[in-house]
């Protein structure tokens, strides 16, 4: 694969800027500084995934990559707690991305530590999902001017149980009508839950309101806000309508 003239001009392309961004990112991570390294590293590792997606060979390392991403989102989403066993499993994994590519490289086929790296991920990512964040808390459904209202009653979504309701409640308006959700009561949403929701955007005018900084955060950097519009609160909402 080195004599590529494609591989070899992504190597060279990793090696000079997009390591150094990592090693950045990695650098403000292990100093606490959690939003602005997840930020950093966002960057080069969506570039990396995409890449190598279209790389003959080195599809492995964008799999492995795109795992990292969502766990590294997670983190940022609240989804995963940022405990320090999960940011140095965070770090672990970011430094396995080139440890993959290097393989791949060589020829060297060895998935072992890159398994357990997966693994420990998943394991992370369903500790801490007690009894009472489980059971979705629901909706409450009004109607304001031809407008179907949605108000989450859970402070966290993120669970199949607590977006789920929100579902339901939606699949009760008629295609094509308008729905807001108002988000007021809830800290964080997941980006599984905004995909679900992003996913009606074509059969319904789905727009969201009252968004914490978590819950927007997570809803652009999925890119689900080309389906669902956003609003600072309700009354912004009607008076644009």
């Amino acid at each position: 694969m080195s004599d590529d003239p494609m591989v070899e001009e992504f190597f060279s392309e990793l090696n000079d800027k997009y390591y150094p961004q990592v090693m950045e990112g990695l650098e403000m991570l292990e100093g606490d500084d959690l939003a602005e390294s997840i930020e950093i590293l966002a960057r080069p590792l969506h570039t990396i995934k995409g890449v190598t997606g279209f790389m003959p060979g080195f599809e492995p390392a964008s799999h492995f990559t795109h795992k990292i991403e969502d766990f590294l989102k997670k983190v940022q989403a609240g989804e995963v707690e940022a405990t320090s066993s999960n940011v140095v499993l965070l770090s672990r994994g970011v430094n396995m991305i080139f440890q993959v590519l290097e393989q791949l490289r060589d020829g060297i086929d060895d998935d072992e530590e890159q398994n357990e790296i997966l693994d420990l991920i998943k394991e992370a990512s369903s500790v801490g999902q007690d009894e009472s964040q489980s059971v979705g808390a629901g909706v409450s459904v009004e109607n304001r001017d031809g407008v179907t209202i949605l108000r989450v009653k859970d402070p966290r979504v993120h669970l199949d149980t607590q977006f789920k309701p929100i579902m339901g409640a939606i699949m009760t308006v008629e295609p094509g009508d308008k729905i807001l959700i108002d988000l007021t009561e809830v800290l964080t949403f997941g980006s599984t839950a905004w995909a679900a929701v992003a996913s009606m955007g074509t059969t319904f005018k789905i727009a969201a309101c009252n968004l914490t900084p978590d819950t927007k955060q997570t809803l652009y950097g999925w890119g689900f806000d080309a389906t669902i519009a956003v609003y600072p609160d309700e009354d912004t909402y009607f008076t644009t309508q």
